[in-house]
């Protein structure tokens, strides 16, 4: 499987996450604060972002990305997606990242609803990681009915609860965005705003 073909597959199940009604609840003695957490997420997409078939891909993108900005941790993920790069940023490509990435992964993420609506996902446990952290463990039943690992790395201190990263199948969504985007900064002398340009470009929003 190619590196593109990786990240649309690892986008697809995150999408259909989002998008699922879980089905089981968590099981005794688990932080199910945690696990309501990403119960509440799953029922908001499903019961409020339905579309019908006019809706365009930005149709959707504009209606995801308030669940970005309320369930994740954007700041903190744009933070990480820049890595070395982060601290040469300044305050105002910092925010103009930020933006830029909310848009981008809107509408990588947005695109999966087209299609996918209303698949199982199934909550196990919740690991408490100790640096106020948490991961949710969950299993999303895939449309030829397979499961897929998805776990959800949740913020829990301090409050409110935020998602910093994703991890299906083993791998980290941010983790593959952020050695992404390194690439292209390098590649443009270093220069943040080649990066803030390209995702610009990339989503038209």
């Amino acid at each position: 499987m190619t590196p593109h073909a990786a990240i649309g597959r690892r986008a697809l199940l995150l999408g259909l996450a989002m998008s699922v009604v879980l089905s089981k609840p968590v099981p005794a003695g688990a932080d199910s604060a945690v696990a309501d957490f990403i119960q509440d997420l799953s029922n908001a997409a499903i019961t409020e972002l339905q579309f019908g078939p006019e809706a365009t891909d930005i149709d959707r993108a504009v209606r995801l990305k308030p669940y970005l900005e309320k369930y994740f941790d954007m700041p903190g993920i744009a933070k990480y997606m820049l890595g070395a790069y982060w601290p040469r940023a300044t305050a105002q490509e910092q925010e103009d990242f930020t933006k830029a990435l909310t848009d981008f992964l809107s509408l990588a993420y947005a695109k999966r609803f087209a299609s996918y609506n209303g698949h199982e996902l199934t909550v196990g446990r919740v690991r408490d990681e100790g640096d106020g952290r948490a991961t949710v463990f969950t299993k999303v039943k895939l449309p030829n009915g397979e499961p897929a690992r998805v776990e959800w790395i949740v913020k829990t201190e301090p409050q409110p609860y935020r998602i910093s990263d994703v991890r299906v199948e083993g791998l980290s969504l941010a983790e593959t965005h952020r050695q992404e985007f390194a690439s292209l900064i390098s590649n443009n002398g270093g220069k943040v705003g080649a990066l803030i340009e390209a995702l610009r470009k990339k989503t038209g929003m």
